[in-house]
Formats: C-alpha cells, structure tokens, sequence
C-alpha cells in the first residue's frame, strides 16, 4: 500500500524544518512517496526544502507560478501515484503515529476518508522540531463515523486537509479542490462528502503554528468568503443534492452573507438583499442562476473587504472586483 504525502507550500521556511520533522516521524508498515508543491514561493522555501530532502528516496518537488492553494493541491494529486492520498499544508506538522491511525480507522470501517483534530505549537519554541515531536505520538481514542458527512460539511468543514487521509480513487472521483475557489479546504471536503461518510480517530493527528503573519485563516473575511463561495458552487454544480441538504446550505449561506452585511456594510440590514434571500432562503427558494446565487452570497464580503480571489481568465491578477484599478 502507498500512501502519497501531497504537500503545499507558499513562503514557508520558518515551518518547513518542523513540517517535514512530522512527515519523517510516520511510523507503519506502507511505502510512501512525497510529493512537495512550491506554489511561486518568494522567500527561499522551494529551495531550503530541496536541501532538506536531498536524501529522502521517492520525493518529487514541483515548482509552479502561483496559482493559489487549490491549483497547487490539485498539482499535487494529479503526480500522485499512491493508492492513499495524505494532504499537508506547508506549516502544519503531523504528529507521529497520525498516518497509522487514520490507517486503521479506514480499515476498522471501510469507509474512504478518515480525519482527527488539531492542536497548536510555537514554531519558535525551544529544541526544535525534536523537542517538538519527542513524546508526541497519537494514541487513538475510539473511532465514529459521521453519519450524513455531508450536512456536517454543509455546516462547518469537519477538519482541513492536513487532518484527513483518503483513497486516491475518492479523491479523484470528487474532483479535488474546486479551483474557482482560493482557500482549498472547504470545496474539497464538500465534494468528498458527497461521496460518502468519514470516519473521526476522536484526537488530534497534526500541529497548526498558533501565529503566522499572514495566514488566510486569520482574515475572517476571506474564510467567510470562500466558505460561501465554495457553496454556492457546490450547490449549482449538484442540483440533484437532496431538497433538505439544499435547504440547509442555503440557509447557511444566506445567514453567513446576512450577518456580514448587518456587522460591516452601513444602511439598514432590514432592507439588504442578503436579509431578503436569507427568509425567502427559509421558504426553500433559491437563486436558479450561479451568478445570482454567487452575487447574493459573496458580494457583501467584496464589498467590504480586499480579498484574494482565484486566478481566471477575467481575473488573471486575482483582485477584488470590488477594488479600484
């Protein structure tokens, strides 16, 4: 069995030694190849990697313009040559005994995607990715499946891709990462659940630095953004979704729109289209057109905000639409 490590990074380097300190610690009994996407890093990080992994035996390192998370990460599954595929992003850091333990709850349930939880760590911390790691190993609680996986999706992702593992055939068959999306984590969880339950391990299988300047998920904006847009998507994509799983989104998605615009955005919330598609959201009604539907979730979140947008041929310099030239 070979597990293919997919690893995304932009601007890393005061987390690549931690990163792959994680990846070398996997313990069990599968090959493994890993697989590194520089995605138009500016500071040295396809570089310093390169060093890193000088004698590391089935590592592929591509270098790419940057195209932004999900193009890189769907870079990375199409080199993939693995019967499982294990995401990484370039900061985080997976705890020893992670991969046997996700391993196992596929196994134990038969089901294609398993997923734990995260902690933190200090990048800066004394002793270094060895103190980091020394005594850190999971110790699986028991695992669950998540029955109706997609409503779980729908409400909030369940975790990111550093905390899941999957068969590269469901991977594949979902489509990857949605790449009209910047943030890769919830298009990608989405269209995996559609194809089926996870199963949780219950504890945390990786470490996310508990600061880092500039990380996409700090900017509630962009996340809000791109949780919206990722529906919304998702939503026109399958019209064969389930009237209650379409109901749910739609509320879910109107609401988040309704309270930004009530929170940010002056004039009375009362009146706004985002509190009129949010009750008529209630009712069941929603937009038949993507870009209606896409306006009416994300136009408050460009308005008020610069946000990073993914590159298209209309946009190939990804700026808000709602900035001026």
């Amino acid at each position: 069995m070979l597990v293919s490590f997919v690893v995304t990074i932009y601007n890393k380097t005061r987390y690549i030694p931690h990163m792959l300190a994680g990846l070398a610690a996997q313990g069990g009994d599968f090959e493994r190849e890993f697989i590194f996407v520089d995605d138009g890093s500016t500071d040295g990080s396809a570089e310093l990697l390169g060093e890193l992994t000088r004698d590391w035996p089935h590592t592929t390192i591509i270098r790419q313009e940057n195209a932004g998370p999900a193009p890189a990460f769907n870079r990375g599954i199409a080199a993939a040559r693995g019967d499982l595929i294990k995401p990484m992003d370039g900061d985080d850091v997976l705890l020893p005994g992670a991969t046997a333990a996700l391993l196992t709850a596929l196994a134990a349930t038969g089901l294609a995607v398993a997923f734990g939880g995260c902690r933190t760590y200090a990048p800066e911390a004394p002793g270094g990715p060895a103190a980091l790691l020394d005594g850190a190993r999971v110790q699986p609680g028991a695992v669950t499946v998540i029955g109706d996986s997609l409503r779980q999706s729908l409400r909030h992702t369940m975790s990111n891709p550093s905390g899941w593992l999957a068969t590269a055939e469901r991977v594949r068959r979902s489509g990857g990462c949605d790449p009209r999306v910047f943030i890769q984590d919830v298009s990608i969880e989405l269209r995996l659940a559609r194809l089926g339950d996870f199963a949780d391990v219950g504890v945390p299988v990786f470490l996310a630095p508990e600061a880092a300047p500039g990380r996409l998920s700090d900017n509630e904006a962009q996340i809000l953004h791109d949780y919206n847009l990722a529906l919304g998507h998702f939503l026109a994509d399958h019209p064969d979704l389930a009237p209650a799983h379409r109901r749910f989104a739609a509320r879910r998605m109107f609401g988040c729109a309704w309270k930004w615009r009530r929170r940010k955005e002056k004039g009375s919330a009362l009146s706004s289209r985002e509190f009129w598609a949010f009750v008529a959201s209630r009712l069941g009604w929603l937009p038949g057109r993507r870009e209606a539907l896409i306006g009416l979730a994300c136009g408050t979140f460009r308005r008020t905000h610069a946000l990073r947008l993914a590159r298209s041929p209309e946009r190939p310099d990804r700026r808000n639409p709602a900035e001026t030239p």
